[in-house]
């Protein structure tokens, strides 16, 4: 059988979690506010449905999602098993696998779009003259500017023959034409390099100020062990054009090199939004190895601090060999009072995603709350 499981995209989030570790805000406080969740059963039965009948998507990680201009919307994956189902509800063994891909959904009509051809597809966007089983991009948060779609990367290279031999190598920026996904342009970013063997990962959030004209980024310093989120500005609609500027104890400045830890405890991907009349983090509850929590923490300001650690949801398939990673809300999907949170799930049994193709899906919960709405 050639595959990819865990997926390598579950592994580089796995590579802390099983590793205990203590951190600050490593119990979530006590909470008065009025929080409920559910399943939600629009985007579970639409994407259950495509990915079971369609032959061509049958699961992925990641599932950032962006407003498109035309009014749909694009669903950004990471690692992607691409095919059919057979008639048991699992996957064949030949099942096409790729390092990214995204669906549209077009009011419930879903359209997946992948690099090479519908027979033989590949990852959409590729390192330009590598072999994509030693290098590959993994897609972050995305936006839109100027009418194009920008995605965040994160480049990646294998360094042995085990599920956790890779390592981070960079960041940039895809360009595409929302009106057909074909690739623009691939635009690399200066490294942030942080500690002695460590670079930020950026693009594990975006956050568009309307206010103040500036494009964020956070991102994500992964020691493994613990995980601290950064910040990044860029004035709005330059994402590839301008100079990044990096928030360092309360100053902004240009040194990629230079920037403070914001919050520990994220996971390598989550979700910042304005919820409630607070900023609010989303986040698989990075604290404790393996965790089931999807926690939320909230700050008057952008840059923190972010506190109040709450639960938000306890992922149900969490257990033996199944886990659950990367939480995030989705505000484009939300409203006032509901905020919509997808998770991954995987198995750390590679036979297990062959076995029941349902398991490598994004899960949807719709978590209603009441928070008490805080000022600016």
């Amino acid at each position: 059988m050639t595959h990819r499981p865990l997926t390598l995209a579950a592994a580089a989030g796995l590579a802390a979690a099983v590793i205990p570790l203590t951190a600050a805000n490593a119990a979530p406080a006590p909470c008065a506010a009025s929080i409920t969740a559910e399943i939600n059963t629009e985007l579970t039965e639409r994407f259950g449905t495509y990915a079971d009948t369609a032959g061509r998507w049958t699961g992925a990680d990641s599932a950032y999602s962006v407003d498109l201009p035309d009014g749909s919307t694009a669903w950004i994956y990471s690692d992607t098993f691409m095919g059919e189902v057979d008639e048991n509800g699992g996957r064949p063994a030949d099942s096409p696998f790729l390092h990214n891909s995204i669906i549209v959904d077009d009011d419930g009509a879903l359209t997946t779009y992948t690099g090479g051809t519908e027979a033989a597809p590949e990852s959409l966007v590729k390192v330009a003259g590598a072999d994509e089983t030693q290098r590959w991009y993994w897609f972050g948060d995305a936006t839109v500017e100027n009418g194009m779609l920008r995605v965040m990367l994160l480049e990646f290279i294998k360094t042995g023959s085990g599920v956790f031999d890779f390592k981070f190598t960079g960041n940039a920026v895809a360009t595409l034409d929302p009106a057909d996904m074909r690739l623009v342009s691939v635009t690399d970013l200066p490294d942030s390099p942080v500690g002695e063997n460590s670079l930020i990962n950026w693009g594990s959030a975006i956050y568009e100020d309307t206010e103040d004209g500036y494009t964020y980024i956070f991102g994500v310093e992964d020691n493994q062990a613990q995980k601290y989120a950064h910040l990044a500005r860029v004035p709005t609609g330059s994402l590839t054009t301008a100079g990044w500027e990096y928030f360092d104890a309360g100053t902004w400045g240009t040194d990629p090199a230079v920037s403070s830890r914001i919050l520990e405890g994220v996971s390598n991907e989550f979700s910042v939004s304005r919820f409630q009349g607070k900023f609010t983090l989303v986040t698989g509850d990075a604290t404790e190895p393996l965790s089931a929590k999807i926690v939320m923490y909230r700050s008057s300001e952008l840059t923190g601090p972010y506190t109040g650690k709450t639960e938000l949801y306890a992922t149900p398939e969490t257990g033996g060999n199944v886990f659950t990673y990367n939480a995030k809300a989705h505000p484009n999907l939300g409203d006032g009072d509901t905020l919509v949170i997808s998770y991954n799930v995987n198995s750390f049994d590679p036979d297990d995603l062959y076995a029941d193709a349902g398991l490598y899906r994004p899960r949807y919960v719709d978590v209603h709350a009441q928070l008490g709405r805080g000022r600016r």
